[in-house]
This record gives C-alpha cells, sequence and structure tokens, in this order.
C-alpha cells in the first residue's frame, strides 16, 4: 500500500517563511543567483505530465508551494498547455496546500514545467491599472543557470541575457540553459508596466532568479552546446 508523506506544520512553517525571504531577496535583487531551500521534507516529486519516470524540480516545486494556501488558485503548464484537475501534479499540489487548480485568467500563481510552455503566459492575469498587483506569479523550471561576469569567455550553454531595470547596477548578464528565444519574447511581451507577470527561474540545482515586470530583458546571444 502506497503512503504519502505530508509536511510536519512546524516544517512547513520554518520552510515557507525561509523560502519567502529568498524569493523576495530574488525579486529585489533581479538576476541575482540565489540557492533555494531543498524541500527534504516533501515526499517524491511527481512525474513530469509528459513523461513517465522523470521528476518535476523539487526545489521549483518547494517555492511554488510556499506561496499557496486555500485563498489562492494555481495553474499549471506543460507543452503549451494548461494541466486538467485530474492530472498527477493538480493533485499533488492540492493535497499539500489546499489550493485548488484554476482557470489560467483567475489564476496567482503558475508552475511551467519546463521553459518551452512559453505561449500560455499570455492566459495569465496581468492585472489591471487599478490593481496592478493582481497580476500572476509565475515559476519556471529551466536547465540551469549561471552569472556572466566581465572575466568569462562565451562558454556557458544557452541564452545570455542582459538585464536592466531598478534593482541592478548598470547591467547584469546571465547564462539560462532550458528556455528558448522565444520564451524570452514571450515573458516579455507579457509586460506594460505597471501592468505584467512576474517571473522565478529555477534551475535543476535549486539555483533561482527574480526578474520582476519591471526588468528590461535582452538576448544577448546563443551559445553554443
Amino acid at each position: 500500500m502506497q503512503t504519502t508523506r505530508l509536511q510536519k506544520p512546524e516544517d512547513k512553517i520554518y520552510f515557507n517563511a525561509a523560502t519567502f525571504r529568498l524569493l523576495l531577496d530574488c525579486m529585489s535583487r533581479p538576476g541575482k543567483i540565489i540557492q533555494l531551500n531543498s524541500p527534504d521534507f516533501l515526499d517524491q516529486a511527481p512525474d513530469h505530465p509528459d513523461f513517465v519516470g522523470v521528476p518535476l524540480n523539487s526545489f521549483a516545486l518547494g517555492a511554488f508551494l510556499s506561496l499557496l494556501d486555500g485563498e489562492v488558485g494555481f495553474a499549471v503548464g506543460v507543452s503549451e498547455n494548461w494541466v486538467a484537475s485530474d492530472a498527477e501534479i493538480a493533485r499533488w499540489l492540492t493535497l499539500r496546500c489546499g489550493s485548488k487548480l484554476t482557470v489560467p485568467s483567475e489564476a496567482a500563481l503558475a508552475f511551467f514545467c519546463e521553459g518551452t510552455s512559453v505561449n500560455s503566459i499570455r492566459d495569465l492575469h496581468q492585472g489591471t491599472l487599478l490593481e496592478p498587483e493582481l497580476s500572476a506569479t509565475v515559476f519556471y523550471c529551466v536547465e540551469k543557470l549561471a552569472e556572466i561576469t566581465d572575466q568569462e569567455d562565451s562558454a556557458k550553454q544557452g541564452l545570455e541575457l542582459e538585464l536592466k531595470g531598478p534593482g541592478i547596477l548598470n547591467f547584469r548578464r546571465l547564462s539560462v540553459d532550458g528556455i528558448t528565444r522565444d520564451g524570452i519574447a514571450e515573458i516579455t511581451a507579457a509586460r506594460h508596466y505597471p501592468l505584467g507577470v512576474d517571473v522565478f527561474l529555477v534551475d535543476r540545482s535549486g539555483l533561482c532568479v527574480g526578474l520582476p515586470r519591471t526588468t528590461k530583458i535582452e538576448v544577448i546571444s546563443l551559445q553554443s552546446r
């Protein structure tokens, strides 16, 4: 008989508080890479909806869970589609936080299982001029994040991004493997400050970067693999 291990209340409170501070730090310093806590108290992460035996990014799931409660709804994107309420990932999240899967336009938070589910971001709520805070916050699972300094060459993989805006002195450069150039274009297209979505990118090792809607993102180059 399969059993499900849930969070102990004290573990959940400590983890959520600590993770919230890390996410806040990511948003206040856009492009700064920060290591998320490992959600060791959770049982195994559910499989990717399209790939049996391939677990989802547990760091991203733990951070996503830390922001959910019974008062907000969530949506999950995979391969350009939104999952249904009977999907394993939707039931797994609901069991642990009491939040419910909802239609994307009403979701406060959205979880994208990979960086290729890009077109769906336009379905999310981008706030109103009177209530811009009602916009959605998005978590993208990517393969690898790395900061690029002036002393480094272009040996890193993936997209090279240049970020500018509030919270950044001059500019900051990142290497992001696991999201496409079109994906970055969709993210920037979903922003018309003060409206637009806020984004977290989380890689497989738990490195996280915040991209608030105030950050200007430019693709500098596509690194070779």
